[in-house]
């Protein structure tokens, strides 16, 4: 068996996050395999909408598969996401389990594969992305409205020793969608800034955030991030920042390990994705970060900055046109200042020019400096060139 800006923290839990405990799983028995796609579509969109997002995910119904499996294909663009499943099997593994919750719970455990990467790095299972699809399970399972025991004894199949090695034992996944369950339930202290307890602190960490990123010196920077994370030290954002601060200086080991370190802690935001490939980036390791770049967008649809990060993986591969592409969408999402819209311009006129579009770079260029005359990257192209833009 097989993502929030702080801004949109609160309305992602208010919006998102609301109970649904009227919600009253379709057994698989009741379902025809002539209607099996469909069944699963509108259980994947229960799902999805929990968690504040569409449905995007492509399914296929197979016969004699004998499992239920997050895949991912690579297309020309980058990845289709699959659900593939075997409706008998599922209805079998149901009446065995006697648990109405048991295809909601396998359902969720492959899309948490999907949000949390791990359909993405093409090494297949591990025990540490199972738990995970089980955490993401069991979060589910409880906006929905299982009971914690409903939720955890989907696996209840299984014996104490089954499993092979790329699986954890029954004990641990009971335990990791129990702590699913109750991080939904919010029965455990969360690591996000959203339910910390202490309004005083939340609101001394967020402003001291807020400060940090309006900082242009590294090193008051860095003060006023570890005055963010004294007072919320699991604050996942904060320490993102962190990391971003080690890329400036080019310090990559320290960077991609607070970048990495912030992702575990809140792996639904967006953000935090978008970070670590910048870092994965700045490492060429332009295959991972652009995974880590498709579920950012994934994660947070109206999402400019992280069009513009793929269309600069595109341009360092030198694939100019869907960088031009990606350029665009990032434009009619109206990036929030004058400054990041006159990089994406300058980002869309690189492309343009890789394309031998010189009067469609020339203006991108000449919209660019109007906006951030300032911009060092122009000069360094035109430098890169030797050629004047008026």
């Amino acid at each position: 068996m097989g993502k929030k800006d702080l801004r949109n923290k609160v309305s992602f839990a208010c919006n998102f996050f609301g109970s649904t405990a009227d919600y009253q799983p379709v057994s698989a028995a009741s379902v025809t395999d002539e209607n099996a796609e469909k069944w699963m579509s509108d259980l994947v969109t229960r799902i999805t909408s929990v968690v504040g997002l569409r449905n995007r995910f492509r399914l296929v119904a197979l016969q004699n598969f004998n499992n239920c499996a997050a895949v991912c294909f690579n297309n020309e663009t980058g990845q289709d996401r699959f659900i593939q499943f075997d409706r008998q099997f599922l209805e079998s593994f149901q009446k065995k389990t006697n648990n109405k919750w048991f295809v909601t719970g396998v359902l969720a455990h492959e899309l948490g594969h999907h949000f949390n990467g791990h359909s993405l790095d093409g090494i297949g299972s591990r025990p540490d992305k199972e738990i995970e699809a089980d955490e993401f399970a069991g979060f589910i399972m409880q906006k929905l409205g299982a009971k914690e025991d409903e939720a955890a004894s989907i696996f209840s199949f299984l014996n104490e020793t089954d499993g092979p090695p790329t699986h954890p034992v029954k004990s641990k996944r009971y335990a990791a969608v129990s702590r699913g369950w109750n991080s939904a339930a919010g029965n455990n202290i969360w690591v996000s800034l959203l339910l910390e307890n202490d309004a005083d602190k939340k609101e001394i960490a967020y402003e001291a955030l807020m400060a940090a990123r309006n900082e242009t010196d590294a090193g008051q920077k860095l003060a006023l991030i570890e005055k963010a994370l004294k007072k919320v030290p699991a604050y996942a954002e904060a320490i993102s920042e962190k990391g971003l601060v080690y890329l400036q200086q080019k310090q990559y080991k320290a960077a991609e390990q607070y970048c990495a370190e912030a992702l575990m802690l809140e792996p639904y935001i967006g953000v935090l994705r978008l970070n670590l490939a910048k870092v994965l980036m700045a490492r060429q390791q332009y295959d991972t970060a652009l995974s880590f770049i498709q579920d950012a967008i994934y994660l947070k649809p109206v999402f400019p900055e992280a069009y513009h990060q793929r269309a600069l993986l595109l341009l360092e591969k030198r694939n100019y046109a869907p960088a031009v592409s990606d350029c665009l969408v990032a434009l009619l999402m109206n990036p929030n200042s004058a400054e990041a819209r006159a990089d994406i311009l300058i980002s869309k006129g690189i492309a343009h020019s890789g394309l031998h579009q010189q009067e469609a770079a020339t203006q991108c260029f000449a919209e660019a400096e109007q906006l951030d005359p300032n911009n060092k990257r122009i000069a360094e192209y035109r430098s890169s060139i030797n050629r004047k833009f008026p």
